[in-house]
């Protein structure tokens, strides 16, 4: 039997977003806070995690991704804000915030969700915020100055991009950190969004 692959279903950044966010992590880690930060490469806008997924179940997800993504225009998105969650005080995740078209966004998410239910995913949950994990902290040494970096940067905002597909990637731990291999891409393929959405 062939082993379960860890897989997600995500949206890549545009080249000069990636370069705009590496920027902002390079001066975050100036604080030499305890972070065990995120692979510049690996940061991606994540839709879903899967987990561990039968070789023979990918299969049969691919075609709901394709639906998906086939009643999807291009969607307008811009890497504005960085923060913590669950919060400044208490962070244990930080990110880079999202804005732009974020209803499209959602309504994809939700198909995303619905398509793949049938399938045995149960659907999320906790509500839409779309963000980007750009670090998770790992103790508390100089927290104060990881904290006073983020409200300094609360303002970063990366140049806007038009996603405009939908990746399935495989998701393999290392002692060097994740690496993220796509498994199978498909076009967003529907009207675009009107600006105001």
């Amino acid at each position: 039997m062939e082993p379960s692959i860890r897989s997600f279903i995500a949206i890549d950044l545009s080249v000069s977003a990636r370069r705009q966010i590496e920027a902002l992590v390079q001066e975050l880690r100036k604080s030499e806070a305890q972070v065990g930060w995120v692979k510049v490469a690996g940061i991606h806008l994540t839709l879903k995690f899967l987990g561990n997924v039968a070789p023979e179940l990918i299969e049969r997800i691919k075609p709901e991704l394709a639906q998906a993504a086939g009643q999807t225009g291009p969607i307008r998105i811009e890497p504005a804000g960085c923060g913590a969650f669950p919060g400044i005080k208490s962070p244990r995740v930080i990110w880079v915030g999202l804005r732009g078209q974020i209803g499209p966004l959602a309504d994809l998410t939700r198909r995303v969700e619905e398509g793949l239910e049938p399938l045995g995913f149960k659907p999320e949950e906790r509500s839409f915020k779309p963000h980007l994990t750009v670090g998770r902290v790992k103790g508390r040494t100089r927290l104060a100055a990881l904290q006073e970096m983020l409200l300094a940067h609360a303002g970063f905002t990366a140049e806007p991009f038009d996603a405009a597909e939908i990746v399935l990637y495989k998701s393999e731990l290392r002692p060097d950190g994740a690496r993220y291999t796509p498994l199978f891409k498909t076009p967003f393929s529907g009207n675009p969004a009107t600006a105001d959405e």
